[in-house]
């Protein structure tokens, strides 16, 4: 199981992540919720997902699909975007992961709204949306 938190401590979770599942999403989305170029997602078994500490202070955002970004209200540290039943898409941003990792993203998703001052590195496939598979 995998140790992640938020920026200020308020909020800890365990979850078991899906290592060959990593992708760098490049969407509007993302890149506006995380003041990013992309982030990094791992996607993760929604049954295994407990909060640890400080449930009272996540946060939903609801999107235009029916999805939600969790965050927390504290600190704002986007952590988690998950459909309304977790256990069909769970995906966990990287970067509050605690625990060391020994793996890398598999491929670039959603270049299609990339950010026009961004080109994303070479070394693994890019993908106009989501790779086929990566949500399964």
């Amino acid at each position: 199981m995998a140790q992640g938190s938020c920026l200020c401590g308020q909020i800890e979770y365990e979850v078991e992540l899906i290592p060959e599942k990593t992708f760098n999403c490049h969407c509007s989305y993302c890149r506006k919720a995380h003041g990013a170029a992309f982030v990094t997602l791992t996607l993760a078994k929604g049954d295994t997902l407990n909060i640890k500490k400080g449930k009272e202070s996540l946060k939903e955002h609801k999107n235009d699909l029916g999805g939600y970004r969790a965050f927390c209200s504290n600190c704002g540290t986007r952590l988690m975007n998950y459909a309304p039943d977790k256990s069909m898409y769970l995906a966990i941003a990287l970067s509050t992961v605690d625990t060391p990792v020994d793996f890398h993203p598999s491929a670039h998703a959603n270049t299609e709204s990339k950010a026009s001052w961004h080109e994303p590195y070479g070394g693994i496939p890019s993908f106009q949306g989501i790779p086929e598979g990566a949500l399964e």
